[in-house]
């Protein structure tokens, strides 16, 4: 009992304002405008005379309980449960000045104009409540005008207006409620069309992601595999290699190798989980990514096709986050790239900072000694690329011509140690 006491009290003294906007026509500035319009009318209009007519009523006090009987009205679109208990106060007000009223049950306890706020009222409670505040608040309503009908001193058998309004009531109560389920059940259809939409978008493209892997796989990989086979096989063609070409085919061996490797762990993202195998390095173990650990590596890479290479490291290298290491040797990886394509046999000068708040990497490259239509090249997407790369794991990259004809890639990004 205490329970459901606490339960009701809770739902009927809920007086939040209402912060969803309800779909036409109930929250539309229009019928907000015509039901303002309407309140000054029944309350001015029509309820004070109403009123004026009873004996004892002035009429003063007529135009006040026409004022708030048309008051919940334009209360009720944003907070419905006040409006309710205003109307209610409004009823009892109302029927308490007009008891001594015995030749006129016909409009009693609410007269025409009440019965028509009241359902106006109720109408908005149907539709910004619960369904239990809405079945209680009905309840409530008919209980008040049943007590009001049975305490009269005149003619006490009369049920007056109460039956209009409980059935008035009622029925718009149950209309309301209808138009509100219809109104959830298409917003949730549209919600779930969206999700569908959203799967099949997504599908689509896990299926053109798996198609591009498999491409990528039948031309690059096939392709990568004869180079590093020719490599492997070219040194034992000629009697007596000399030494620097022998070194020169192990280091394209070793490069196309290690593109296979890459290709296989890129490949394994493109494609779908169920598809699998492409980027495992092995049973169910996933391609190690590359970090800051590999740029002696890749430096010797470049070095070996040419290219004089100098690297400075500055404050004291550190385990960085997955994310940062991994973006900061492509970046590297692309800048040395660009070097070698568009300013080949240039000096390079790699730098490399590690400070608190994150990692420092600088390339520069003075002008190609000789330059040829590939130095005179335009970048492509390389640079975008950096950039973006960049930008994800929120750091800065400026890339460029320096004044002495030369090209510079900076970039910082931040660690999560702030």
């Amino acid at each position: 009992m205490t329970r459901g006491l606490t339960a009701l009290r809770e739902d009927l003294f809920d007086v939040r304002v209402r912060t969803e906007r309800p779909p036409a026509p109930f929250g539309s500035v229009a019928i907000a405008r015509a039901l303002l319009y309407l309140a000054v009318v029944l309350t001015v209009g029509i309820q004070g005379p109403v009123l004026a007519g009873y004996p004892g009523v002035s009429a003063g006090l007529a135009f006040a309980l026409g004022l708030a009987t048309g008051a919940p009205i334009l209360l009720a679109r944003q907070r419905p449960l006040v409006a309710w208990w205003m109307s209610l106060g409004a009823t009892v007000a109302c029927a308490l000045a007009g008891e001594s009223n015995g030749h006129d049950h016909v409009q009693w306890p609410w007269t025409a104009v009440g019965v028509f706020a009241q359902v106006v009222v109720m109408a908005y409670v149907a539709f910004h409540a619960r369904l239990r505040i809405v079945v209680e608040t009905w309840v409530i309503t008919a209980l008040l005008g049943l007590v009001l009908v049975r305490n009269a001193q005149n003619d006490p058998s009369h049920w007056g207006t109460m039956p209009v309004v409980a059935m008035m009531t009622a029925i718009v109560m149950v209309v309301v409620v209808a138009f509100r389920g219809r109104s959830d059940a298409r917003r949730q259809l549209a919600v779930q069309s969206d999700l569908t939409a959203t799967e099949r978008e997504r599908s689509a493209l896990l299926e053109e992601r798996a198609r591009i892997a498999r491409e990528l796989h039948d031309v690059v990989a096939h392709h990568m595999s004869v180079i590093a086979i020719q490599a492997e096989a070219a040194r034992y063609r000629v009697a007596d290699p000399p030494p620097e070409l022998v070194q020169s085919f192990v280091t394209i061996r070793a490069n196309a190798v290690d593109a296979l490797a890459e290709l296989r762990r890129v490949l394994g993202l493109l494609r779908t989980e169920q598809e699998g195998g492409v980027g495992l390095d092995g049973p169910d173990r996933p391609a190690p990514l590359p970090t800051l650990e590999r740029l002696p590596e890749l430096i010797e890479n470049v070095r070996a096709a040419g290219m004089t290479v100098n690297c400075v490291t500055v404050g004291v290298p550190r385990p960085l986050p997955q994310g940062v290491d991994l973006s900061a040797y492509r970046i590297g990886q692309e800048a040395l790239s660009n070097a070698l394509r568009h300013a080949p046999g240039a000096r390079v000068r790699v730098e490399v900072a590690y400070v608190p708040t994150g990692i420092g990497l600088r390339v520069y490259n003075e002008p190609a000694p000789n330059p040829g239509p590939a130095a005179r090249e335009g970048s492509g997407h390389g640079v975008l690329g950096m950039r973006e790369r960049a930008a994800m794991i929120g750091g800065t990259l400026q890339a460029g011509h320096t004044p002495d004809g030369g090209y510079h890639v900076d970039v910082f990004l931040p660690t999560e140690e702030q």
